[in-house]
């Protein structure tokens, strides 16, 4: 892998398709997996070093991102449950806004024309 090249993980990276908090966890699975393997023969040469480095850092965004994604599916799910309680008053909140923006999200990773992430 060059230092500014990202690590193709699957076709689906590729090819620019959404992914999903799973598939992001099992990217930096895999990334950790591949740092771990080089880790014994790891040399003071630079490049291996930022071989290295860069699969940790790739691993860590991974795990980042499925994290937005799933607080993002809990906001909105929360905001939802509140919405169907006829005892809760909702004001027109910053909430809204965002459970918005995330209800897009998972509606455009779930479309019926595209794989479901």
């Amino acid at each position: 892998m060059s230092p500014d090249t990202a690590p193709a993980d699957s076709a689906a990276t590729e090819a620019g398709e959404p992914r999903g908090a799973a598939e992001h966890c099992a990217a930096a699975e895999a990334l950790f997996a591949r740092a771990r393997a080089m880790y014994p023969s790891l040399s003071s040469r630079a490049y291996h070093q930022d071989e290295y480095r860069r699969c940790l850092d790739w691993a860590h965004l991974h795990l980042r991102l499925a994290e937005a994604i799933t607080s993002g599916a809990g906001l909105v799910l929360a905001h939802r449950r509140l919405l169907a309680n006829p005892d809760v008053r909702l004001h027109d909140t910053y909430v809204s806004a965002e459970t918005q923006e995330w209800n897009e999200y998972f509606e455009n990773q779930h479309n019926a024309t595209r794989r479901s992430a």
